[in-house]
């Protein structure tokens, strides 16, 4: 497990990533903070939804991501969304509304910030531009639970786009 915040602790793999996040009363920035605009993530040495990131951190330019995947959750029914992985491709849509809520900036912590304890199963999310492929950071708010516009496109892209094998 890796502490991202005062109070979330992640537990990630090849498959997607539980959070769970709980009251915390100090304040702290998480590694990956508010900065310019663009996609936060770590390298991968293939776009794949089985790689495994080298640990080289990255920022991304919007415009030069050309794919974003969404890779299938390792989880029993009716967790496993999405079952298949699920590609957008740079120009639709779908894919627009998505980039904007991944390029988002983390929400600042708070000094004695009161957080809900919820845990969220989320997918694992890749890009590729020309040269590199990222394990995305999904935007979080200052209790470390992704961002609800983050949440909102997620869903959006699971219950919306065709799957691909």
């Amino acid at each position: 497990m890796q502490v991202l915040r005062r109070s979330a602790l992640v537990a990630a793999g090849a498959f997607g990533a539980i959070v769970v996040a709980g009251c915390g009363g100090s304040s702290g920035a998480g590694s990956q903070s508010a900065g310019p605009s663009g996609i936060r993530g770590t390298e991968l040495p293939a776009f794949s939804c089985g790689a495994s990131a080298d640990g080289k951190a990255l920022r991304v330019r919007p415009g030069a991501v050309l794919e974003i995947r969404v890779c299938p959750l390792a989880a029993p029914e009716p967790f496993n969304r999405p079952a298949r992985s699920v590609s957008l491709m740079r120009g639709s849509r779908p894919f627009q509304i998505f980039l904007s809520a991944l390029s988002l900036p983390d929400a600042p912590a708070q000094k004695q910030q009161l957080c809900p304890e919820y845990a969220e199963l989320l997918p694992t999310v890749i890009a590729r531009t020309a040269t590199t492929a990222v394990l995305v950071h999904l935007p979080s708010d200052a209790c470390g639970h992704s961002l609800p516009a983050v949440s909102t496109a997620l869903s959006s892209v699971i219950d919306g786009s065709s799957a691909t094998p």
